[in-house]
């Protein structure tokens, strides 16, 4: 008995290759930038000060980004809906619409996550 006899078996449609793959569903977490480009990387520290405990983590953001971008992604990180909570350094409230580098944070700052009722 060759192994030529079990050719049919194997003839299945496995599907085409236009078919819609598992790696189609999934999403960056990485923040799409809106406007110029090619800021400067700034690795910071995302405190959620929201829930029971605090939460840190590191990050490397482009200050070119658009703080709402970056609070999409920071909210894909912590669990929580962008809409909940505000990003502040330094005691001042960023802005949704503008980008990072409108605020003067350097590598190494922290940035809070703060309720969005709490926040001035």
């Amino acid at each position: 008995m060759g192994f030529d006899e079990f050719d049919d078996e194997f003839d299945e449609d496995l599907g085409s290759p236009t078919e819609k793959t598992p790696t189609d569903e999934i999403q960056s977490k990485t923040p799409i930038v809106k406007g110029p480009s090619g800021g400067k990387k700034k690795s910071l520290y995302f405190t959620s000060t929201i829930g029971p405990g605090e939460k840190k983590q590191k990050l490397i953001v482009d200050d070119a980004n658009q703080i709402n971008a970056i609070k999409e992604t920071v909210g894909n990180i912590f669990g929580l809906n962008p809409s909940d909570f505000h990003l502040s350094s330094g005691g001042v409230t960023m802005d949704e619409g503008s980008s990072l580098s409108e605020y003067n944070v350097d590598d190494g700052d922290e940035v809070l996550l703060i309720p969005a009722s709490t926040a001035g």
